[in-house]
């Protein structure tokens, strides 16, 4: 009966493939398989030798291998035995895509299950809190293959190779999702998969606004699955605002029911528009834990494909334990956040609040030092964007300073705010 946990003749074949295929079939199997994949105890040791011949840049075949292990293990005979059943075993090295992919099931489903034990186990200790113990289990859930290896230069740099002549193929498209605003995808090239975005601004500067006009250019314009977690309004105060945007009927009218045949129909529309759309909506305090949030974008990952998650705001979440200060909870927020956007290799972008520093000095753009409670927040996340706009205005200019990007130059981004639909826009002409 074959063990699902355990692919022994595909390990020796995988073996047989590295030794007998030469560089090009190493490179794609060690980009692909971690050691800890290999369950068989003299076999890991063997591919883990084969792999750091191969990053020496040194051949790798029997004679260089068995070299390598009197050298590295001299006190253990080389497995003359394991190496001969490993060429029996692999006819072709064609068949290494075959070998690595049984290889990967196996230990795939050998870490589900040490995710299910640990859910057991925990599931009866008092002093974690349900949420904690389900976001231990996501977690475990979560299967990154390489995660954990060394890369050599040469698979860095074939990488970076490929992932360059991707964006040449690409012909002005962006590599990431795309906010909305113009001269900031030019900036950005969009959020990144895999990146924390800090979108941070004083109290009534349009937060939630400028991340509704991200969801509707994500999720309605470009059709990308979307998450909106939001910790201070409901779902249905979003919804009402996103009409308000889309539709261009005053927010005024919807709150107050106060619409003509024209306000309906455009209502409707917007309405029908985003009910449409990939666009999915947590809200309340049911999500004020950061396990329970990181918990509900792995479910929505998997269950919906979502690519874009919008969180409002950084600094309504709690931590997964008491803290002695705000400090303390906040960077373990922001960092849970980053390490979830780069584990599910979806983009995240959070809201966040600025302190009262830069109303000090009037007319002063945002700067990093500005952010509120932790300066976790700025080291954890890949981009920062400080938004800034004369807050007593109802209609007028707005900006936006990419204060930090980690890939990518820094500046300013003009954009047009109007109140009365809690929308922002490019100026126009665009920049």
């Amino acid at each position: 009966m074959n063990d699902p946990y355990f692919a022994q003749d595909d390990e020796y074949g995988l073996i047989g493939a590295c030794l007998s295929g030469g560089s090009d079939v190493c490179h794609e199997v060690f980009a692909k398989i971690p050691t800890a994949a290999i369950q068989h105890d003299k076999l890991r040791c063997l591919y883990e030798i084969a792999k750091g011949l191969s990053a020496k840049t040194e051949p790798v075949n029997m004679a260089t291998v068995v070299k390598e292990w009197k050298r590295s293990i001299p006190q253990i005979t080389p497995p003359f035995e394991e190496l001969n059943r490993a060429d029996e075993l692999c006819p072709s090295p064609a068949n290494h895509p075959a070998f690595s992919q049984t290889v990967l099931e196996a230990y795939h489903r050998r870490q589900l299950r040490t995710a299910g034990d640990r859910l057991i186990r925990e599931s009866a200790v008092s002093t974690l809190s349900v949420d904690q113990i389900v976001s231990n289990a996501e977690a475990g859930l979560t299967v990154e293959a390489s995660k954990e290896e060394v890369q050599s230069s040469k698979s860095v740099v074939s990488r970076f190779i490929d992932s360059t002549q991707e964006r040449f193929s690409r012909q002005g498209q962006l590599s990431g999702i795309t906010s909305g605003f113009h001269r900031l995808n030019q900036m950005t090239d969009g959020f990144q998969y895999g990146e924390l975005a800090i979108i941070a601004a004083r109290p009534s500067i349009g937060k939630t606004a400028i991340a509704i006009a991200i969801a509707k250019a994500a999720g309605i314009d470009a059709r990308i699955p979307t998450l909106f977690i939001s910790l201070e309004m409901s779902d249905e105060s979003i919804v009402r605002r996103m009409v308000s945007a889309i539709g261009s009927i005053p927010m005024q009218d919807i709150k107050t029911g106060q619409l003509d045949q024209g306000g309906m129909k455009a209502m409707s529309s917007a309405s029908a528009k985003i009910a449409g759309s990939p666009i999915h909506f947590v809200s309340g305090s049911s999500v004020s834990n950061i396990a329970t949030i990181t918990a509900v974008i792995r479910r929505a990952v998997r269950k919906w494909g979502v690519k874009l998650v919008l969180v409002d705001y950084l600094q309504k979440i709690h931590g997964s334990k008491s803290a002695e200060k705000k400090t303390y909870e906040i960077a373990e927020v922001s960092g849970r956040l980053k390490g979830v956007a780069s584990d599910t290799k979806t983009a995240v972008v959070a809201l966040a609040q600025l302190n009262r520093e830069n109303e000090k000095d009037k007319g002063r753009v945002p700067r990093l030092t500005d952010l509120a409670d932790s300066g976790q927040i700025e080291r954890d996340a890949d981009l920062v964007l400080l938004l800034n706009r004369e807050r007593n205005q109802p209609q007028g200019e707005a900006v936006i300073a990419i204060a930090k990007q980690r890939d990518g130059e820094c500046g300013l981004v003009p954009l047009w705010y109007d109140g009365q639909f809690c929308r922002f826009s490019d100026p126009s002409p665009i920049y």
